[in-house]
């Protein structure tokens, strides 16, 4: 019997919010079970506008810790809670944060006593391989050494995880970049993927338009986005240099596939 799969990004604004976008989130559906990849601003209302029931998700991941990423998971964690969840649910959080986030939790009256569930708080470091009825697999990027000198100047304990997740289900193969630092950083990483998202925040696009010639890859989906103006600006230069194969990421906009 044939298992349906799907990819949906619940959220593709940049850094800065929009009015008529969540910032970076993606929902995996795997037959009956979804994974929440990173947990921005707008997410779990836009998860709940797709129809989504949140005593489905048994596992999210988080790339990095930047605002835009993580900032809405307390409130994820709140609404699965509010709608009666009883299996327990799996976060995998760059082992940077596990502990921060494990005492912030009941700050947020997010209490583990007090919860019907429990919350299994994994840390994991670049090269880690999530491998069950889907395999996501997380390879570290440079995103956040720009903060090297201060967390240094200010003894602060950062250690600058971020990173690109792999997700191979049903036949599919997606690539999901997550933040970078620059075009390097996932340029050997591209090829002979189904589905590449790729930010656009970050990145010599003209860099990486030259580049996309000279790889396999399905379809990209261009997501991080900012203005519609700077949308205007990315499609213009796709057509200047004959990508028909690319696309820019919306919410809503859904991969559905079956194996």
């Amino acid at each position: 019997m044939a298992v349906s799969y799907s990819f949906t990004v619940l959220g593709s604004s940049s850094g800065a919010p929009q009015a008529e976008r969540a910032t970076a989130g993606y929902l995996l559906k795997t037959g009956d079970s979804l994974s929440l990849v990173d947990c921005g601003g707008g997410v779990a209302s836009s998860f709940l506008k797709r129809g989504y029931q949140p005593t489905d998700v048994d596992r999210i991941f988080i790339s990095h810790t930047h605002p835009d990423h993580v900032g809405e998971l307390p409130l994820f964690i709140q609404m699965i809670y509010l709608a009666g969840r009883k299996k327990s649910l799996d976060i995998y959080l760059p082992a940077e944060f596990v502990k921060p986030f494990d005492r912030f939790m009941p700050a947020m009256y997010l209490i583990r006593e007090k919860l019907p569930f429990e919350i299994n708080l994994t840390g994991y470091e670049s090269g880690f391989a999530y491998d069950a009825d889907f395999r996501l697999t997380a390879t570290g990027n440079n995103h956040l050494r720009g903060y090297a000198d201060l967390l240094a100047r200010l003894d602060l304990p950062n250690r600058m995880q971020c990173h690109c997740f792999n997700i191979v289900a049903g036949g599919k193969s997606i690539f999901y970049s997550s933040d970078i630092l620059s075009f390097a950083d996932v340029r050997d990483h591209l090829d002979g993927h189904d589905y590449v998202f790729l930010e656009t925040t970050h990145i010599d696009l003209e860099e990486f338009l030259d580049f996309a010639h000279e790889i396999r890859v399905g379809r990209y989906i261009m997501t991080h986005l900012g203005t519609p103006e700077e949308i205007a600006t990315i499609s213009a230069l796709a057509e200047k240099y004959g990508i028909d194969n690319l696309a820019m990421a919306a919410d809503g906009m859904e991969i559905v596939w079956e194996a």
